[in-house]
């Protein structure tokens, strides 16, 4: 049976990772007509199915479930295929994956939703600083047809965040080739103020209204953002100091994160910033803390980073652990950011954390066996 325009809607915005407020905003629409919408008890106006077809870089043939609404389908059975065949800490179900993506873009070879989903795992593939998945035998050719991917995904795709993303995996891949001038030029089109983001403007817009309830609220979930970056960018400037040799600078910039996270979230306990794609700030600044001579309190920031996956794994009673952020923060009070991962990966991100070869100096204290003990009984 062929799906209602509703149907088309609400798969389109998932896939594209919007929530219903989200998608709303972008129209000018509120969140009820969205889910009206998708419930098929009402249907955009006219003049909505051009933005729509728009932020999801469809034809409005698409949404009216006709023309390429096959082509579509298809590369929404291709994707979900490549992802439910992925397993954290296994490097080959990700080359399959994309190699099914691969294949789905030699049937459908200007298709976005497969290329941007392609492009996504190639970068995972082909950059050595990755740890697990970095596919050494294939990074040269996944990387050379990733760049491809994402020069085509800035030429034609209308989705501002997909022209970014493509435009920041370019950054990454011509530094890794040691293509810098290309490199800079593409970092130069990324926009200099923090603050020019979508929840900060949306508050703009609440303020202008009188909605300061809904004002708050943006505010909170960009500043939730705003401290995953502040963490992303502590976890290089430590790196960078660590890798210029002034490990006590290292230390003291991720000790002061810490401090500045406790205040922030004094009754969170433990806080979840500090464990992004940057890496883990406890195992940075115990590798921080060991080049110094500190080998009791680089263990103790050992302990942090696996007591905090074990403590949410503990607490969890469903399939997925949810990083719900209890946020008793004054200043996040509500956010819409929710990290959530099967449970059963816990232990592997806590083995594969353990292994860091930062840390292996620790391998042999009688902390560390007990905690890998504690990990192994999970």
């Amino acid at each position: 049976m062929n799906e209602t325009m509703g149907q088309i809607i609400r798969t389109l915005r998932k896939e594209r990772g919007l929530t219903q407020e989200e998608l709303a905003e972008r129209l000018g629409v509120t969140f009820q007509a969205i889910s009206k919408w998708e419930n098929d008890t009402g249907m955009p106006d006219i003049s909505q199915v051009v933005p729509l077809a728009s932020i999801f870089g469809v034809s409005t043939d698409a949404l009216f479930g006709i023309a390429d609404t096959t082509e579509y389908e298809e590369a929404c059975k291709i994707v979900r295929r490549a992802d439910g065949m992925t397993r954290y800490g296994d490097k080959s179900s990700y080359l399959s994956a994309y190699d099914v993506l691969l294949d789905g873009l030699k049937k459908y070879p200007n298709n976005l939703i497969i290329m941007i989903r392609c492009m996504n795992y190639g970068i995972a593939l082909s950059l050595p600083d990755n740890g697990w998945t970095y596919a050494e035998e294939r990074a040269k050719e996944i990387a050379s047809e990733t760049i491809r991917q994402a020069n085509f995904v800035i030429a034609n795709s209308k989705n501002v965040s997909d022209i970014l993303s493509a435009r920041e995996i370019l950054v990454f891949l011509y530094c890794h080739q040691g293509k810098f001038d290309l490199a800079s030029s593409e970092a130069r089109n990324f926009p200099p103020r923090a603050d020019l983001t979508l929840y900060s403007n949306m508050a703009t817009v609440n303020e202008y209204m009188k909605d300061h309830k809904r004002a708050a609220k943006y505010l909170c979930t960009n500043i939730d953002y705003t401290l995953q970056a502040f963490e992303y960018d502590i976890a290089r400037l430590g790196k960078a100091y660590f890798n210029e040799g002034k490990y006590a600078d290292a230390v003291t910039v991720y000790e002061a994160f810490f401090e500045i996270m406790d205040v922030i979230f004094k009754d969170e306990t433990p806080f979840s910033y500090h464990d992004f794609d940057s890496g883990d700030c406890y195992l940075l600044l115990a590798e921080a803390y060991l080049a110094i001579g500190e080998a009791g309190k680089a263990m103790d920031s050992v302990e942090k980073a696996i007591m905090y996956y074990i403590d949410i794994y503990n607490a969890s009673t469903e399939n997925n652990v949810c990083q719900l952020r209890n946020v008793k923060s004054p200043i996040v009070r509500e956010t819409e950011i929710i990290t959530a991962f099967p449970k059963e990966d816990v232990k592997q991100k806590c083995l594969n954390k353990l292994s860091e070869k930062g840390i292996r100096a620790l391998n042999q204290e009688i902390r560390f066996r007990e905690l890998l003990n504690t990990v192994n009984e999970l």
